[in-house]
């Protein structure tokens, strides 16, 4: 008896969760996500990816190298007086990771050899 009385019970409540969760969902992918791949010297075929979000404060920079060298990935951000400055740092080979630079929406993200 008192399954029958829970069963529409559980039901309604995820009536009512279900329109306020794909809102939530549907709110956090408004940030525009941001790719840029290179090719390895070595092997061949492979690359390294990045990928990045415009933050407001900060820049997150996912990276995901295939090659058998280091790599750079270097960002370059533009102040609001107009001066330009760069950020840099290496990837070890065959590495995935993250980094965190305190500076947001980079102008511009290039993947040179180094730094």
């Amino acid at each position: 008896m008192q399954y029958r009385k829970l069963v529409p019970a559980v039901a309604a409540l995820a009536v009512l969760c279900a329109p306020s969760v794909a809102s939530a969902g549907t709110a956090g992918a408004s940030a525009d996500v941001h790719r840029k791949s290179a090719a390895c010297a070595s092997p061949s075929g492979k690359k390294i990816n990045v990928s990045w979000g415009d933050g407001n404060v900060t820049t997150t920079v996912y990276y995901n190298n295939h090659c058998n060298q280091k790599r750079a990935v270097k960002l370059q951000f533009v102040r609001e007086n107009g001066t330009i400055f760069h950020k840099c740092f290496t990837v070890g080979a065959k590495s995935k990771g993250s980094k965190k630079i305190d500076h947001s929406m980079p102008n511009k993200v290039t993947l040179p050899g180094s730094c």
